[in-house]
């Protein structure tokens, strides 16, 4: 399967900012990593940091509506596992808390967005040119209290997102 091109992000939320505290299960390439997600969602930006158990910085990730940057502290391995693309998380971290109607404004041609009920559960899929790309499951309808399952098809990833 041909890897489509990395999806735009959607606009900021409006209204007010968030703060999120989240233990986040990241599999990827076989391996599985316990993190700690510290997340701040506004209308003037969107960061992500991502740290170990014991709290020590891995990656800061920033979005402030036209760019994105990242950087990264411990954890560089040159020439081992691939990471996953920053972008990439944000686009997803979007996927799950974002309204369902701003995300969809947002995909470009080739990209569909379904939100359905399965065993009384929300989920939503991504779909590029009619293929399966990402589904989120989610514990509850409150999108901001429930359990997350996020299971990344294309780049081969998936998170477990739990609110602390």
């Amino acid at each position: 399967m041909l890897r489509p091109p990395l999806r735009p992000l959607a606009p900021l939320l409006e209204g007010d900012s968030r703060q999120l505290m989240q233990h986040i299960v990241v599999q990827y390439h076989g391996t599985q990593r316990d993190l700690i997600g510290a997340s701040l969602l506004g209308a003037q930006q969107l960061r992500v940091s991502l740290l170990t158990p014991e709290g020590l910085s891995l990656l800061d990730i920033a979005y402030d509506g036209s760019s994105v940057s990242a950087q990264q502290h411990l954890g560089r391995e040159s020439g081992r596992a691939r990471q996953i693309p920053p972008r990439a998380l944000l686009a997803d971290f979007q996927l799950v808390y974002w309204p369902l109607r701003v995300l969809e404004q947002s995909l470009p041609q080739g990209w569909q967005l379904t939100e359905h009920r399965a065993d009384g559960r929300r989920v939503r899929q991504l779909f590029y040119d009619g293929t399966l790309y990402t589904v989120v499951h989610y514990s509850t309808d409150d999108i901001w209290s429930a359990d997350v399952q996020l299971d990344q098809k294309v780049l081969g990833y998936g998170l477990s997102i739990k609110n602390l």
